[in-house]
């Protein structure tokens, strides 16, 4: 009883101990993380209303609802199948994903992964506050009768910010620990409140429109963005990777971070696509729209989701991004970095509630950001295969002070890689239709977004011939 109570001592005061370790190598004696850590960091970090409002395109589409939960599945089955084995990579070399992917494009060419990971954490960081605090505003709308604007808006994400940068700033076990609270709690809720809403509630089976004038073109695209989805963390991965044992076994990593991923994504987004294909128009904002349909003590729970499901998903993006912060200037801490990109993601969603329109800015935004991701993912997965998951991790570090290493390459930059990246990106954007950029062969496939794939096709067929020379 005596032990049990001192177990449990330890384990809360390592929750509130702040985390020490920034991007340097993470000491065997403190990577005690196991796969299912990795498994419910990913599955609840969807559990917040950002990503949930992805799983209403499909209806928005056009689509009935079990064929856009058939698109969800298949897209976000083949995003999770990419995502997963990029855990290996932390698993073996300790460190964070940008930083251990200096092993292919060089020491210094790791900056590709670090500015990539700082600005996909603040567009889903921006996104995951935004819409938090759009819950805690339209449920207060509903129950008490105030007034919607923008200030309260702009309080109402104010507060999750704040607790978001808490569990950020405590750093790795607090966010695993609230990841997998969430990832039960959240997923709970969803399914009461699916049951509580289909008592009084038909889907439509299609809104009669398709988005690109048939069927399968129309799936295919809502299939593509669920692929997206999971794609989009390539980055993230390794940050908590690093924390496993070196010796834990590839697959267990792979299906811990992939099934994760893709059970929380599921979860998330098939929800969505039940709540929008009741809509009376499913062009609905999500957020307003499901607190209208919902009883009052439905949406008191749903604001506690706007609150419980935003802090892990938005710690998650600013803990990630802070890392690549300190990875571009190391002389700024852990601590410091963090804080400094949270403010930046608030200015951003203040600056989506009183001067422009956020959310659409986002979405173009990571469409675009995607284009990049797919391009360093395939550099890193290839590269990991042809290394046999081997490493030299000290020398992932050997760029200061007149030091070289394994992975010096040229001047600290392997060329291969990088022209694989920058020709697998320009690829991709060519066939990208955004609200801010349009290709020029945007049409080409009839409107389905096929610029991930590309981009990932085109960086891995050039990288392997390079690579081969």
């Amino acid at each position: 009883m005596t032990s049990t109570s001192s177990h449990s001592a330890q384990g809360a005061q390592d929750l509130s101990q702040i985390e020490q370790h920034g991007v340097d190598i993470i000491p065997a004696t403190e990577r005690r993380s196991r796969p299912r850590d990795l498994f419910f960091v990913f599955l609840g970090s969807q559990m917040c209303f950002g990503i949930i409002v992805i799983g209403g395109l499909p209806i928005v589409f056009g689509l009935g609802l079990w064929d856009a939960i058939t698109s969800i599945t298949v897209g976000l089955a083949v995003g999770a199948a990419f995502f997963g084995p990029l855990g290996i990579l932390g698993a073996r070399t300790g460190t964070s994903g940008p930083v251990a992917s200096g092993a292919f494009f060089g020491v210094k060419g790791r900056i590709v992964g670090t500015i990539m990971t700082i600005l996909i954490g603040l567009g889903f960081y921006a996104l995951t506050i935004w819409t938090g605090g759009e819950a805690l505003v339209a449920g207060a709308a509903q129950i008490f009768g105030w007034e919607t604007s923008n200030n309260l808006l702009a309080l109402g994400s104010a507060l999750i910010c704040a607790l978001t940068i808490v569990a950020a700033i405590v750093g790795h076990r607090l966010i695993v620990a609230t990841e997998t609270l969430v990832s039960y709690v959240i997923a709970a809720v969803l399914v009461v409140a699916t049951i509580t809403l289909a008592s009084g509630h038909t889907p439509a089976e299609t809104t009669g429109t398709l988005a690109l004038g048939s069927f399968w073109p129309t799936w295919l695209l809502s299939a593509m963005i669920c692929a997206a989805l999971p794609i989009s963390y390539a980055t993230f991965l390794n940050d908590y990777a690093r924390y496993l044992p070196e010796g834990t076994p590839s697959k267990s990593i792979a299906w811990a971070a992939g099934g994760g991923m893709f059970i929380g994504c599921w979860l998330a987004l098939a929800f969505a696509a039940f709540v929008t294909s009741i809509f009376a128009d499913p062009a609905t904002p999500f957020v307003s729209g499901l607190i209208g349909l919902s009883p009052a003590w439905l949406v008191v729970v749903l604001m506690l989701v706007g609150i419980v499901g935003s802090q892990p998903q938005g710690s998650l993006c600013i803990y990630n991004g802070g890392l690549g912060l300190q990875t571009i200037n190391p002389s700024i801490s852990r601590v410091g970095a963090t804080i400094a990109l949270s403010l930046v993601g608030l200015a951003i969603v203040f600056a989506g509630i009183y001067v422009m329109n956020m959310v659409d800015l986002i979405i173009a935004f990571l469409t675009l950001i995607e284009c990049a991701v797919a391009p360093w993912m395939a550099v890193v997965l290839i590269g990991n295969a042809k290394v046999g998951g081997r490493y030299q991790p000290a020398d992932l570090f050997a760029f200061q002070g007149g030091a070289r290493g394994s992975y010096w390459f040229t001047n600290g930059w392997n060329k291969s890689a990088l022209s694989a990246w920058v020709i697998g990106t320009v690829a991709g954007l060519l066939f990208t239709e955004s609200s801010v950029f349009t290709g020029p062969f945007a049409g080409v496939f009839g409107g389905v977004s096929l610029q991930l794939f590309i981009a990932g096709a085109v960086a891995a067929s050039v990288y392997a011939v390079a690579e081969r020379r």
